[in-house]
């Protein structure tokens, strides 16, 4: 529908499946396992990305740089209040890098000095996932849609994204019937 949800049915009923969301949380089960085995991969940029920070970002930086090493970034000083981004998660576009940072660095800021390690995991991995996610108006052929179902069927949680939105609308057989008026 409209290149950004899937209706599917199975013998419960109806399903529409929000392709971005269900891609999100599949990334995010992947990206938490690849991060506890410590075999997340990163991509050299041919460029590096020059990131001017503010102040505060700054300072969550120097604060979660080991974990963003341990995500797959590889990022320098580069000033007194720049960062050369050198090496980016395998998955995310060159295009979303910087944004991608920065969404970190500022989702760690809102949380306060004393986020724990595991919520800081947390955030980082569902920032990626959705960066790496397919978008919402974007074209999926039949065969990538089916292999979306079933990752999403076999995730932690296949029912919301990392950040706690629905990835599935489920409409069961009973549900139809009444809409409809035969019950």
């Amino acid at each position: 529908v409209q290149e950004s949800f899937i209706v599917a049915t199975n013998s419960e009923g109806l399903w529409i499946v929000d392709q971005h969301a269900a891609h999100e949380r599949v990334l995010f089960d992947r990206h938490v396992r690849l991060r506890q085995e410590r075999k997340v991969e990163g991509q050299r940029l041919l460029m590096p990305i020059i990131l001017e920070l503010k102040p505060e970002q700054q300072v969550t930086y120097q604060t979660i740089a080991d974990e963003l090493v341990a995500n797959g970034f590889e990022v320098d000083p580069f000033g007194q209040r720049t960062v050369a981004i050198k090496t980016a998660p395998a998955e995310i576009t060159p295009d979303e890098v910087e944004k991608l940072m920065l969404e970190i660095l500022d989702d760690v800021n809102q949380e306060g000095p004393t986020v724990s390690l595991d919520v800081l995991r947390g955030r980082i991995a569902a920032s990626i996932s959705c960066h790496a996610a397919v978008k919402v108006n974007m074209a999926l052929e039949r065969s990538k849609m089916e292999w979306l179902l079933d990752a999403l069927a076999r995730t932690d949680c296949p029912m919301t994204c990392p950040h706690g939105r629905p990835t599935v609308l489920r409409y069961g057989m009973k549900d139809l019937m009444k809409a409809f008026k035969r019950i």
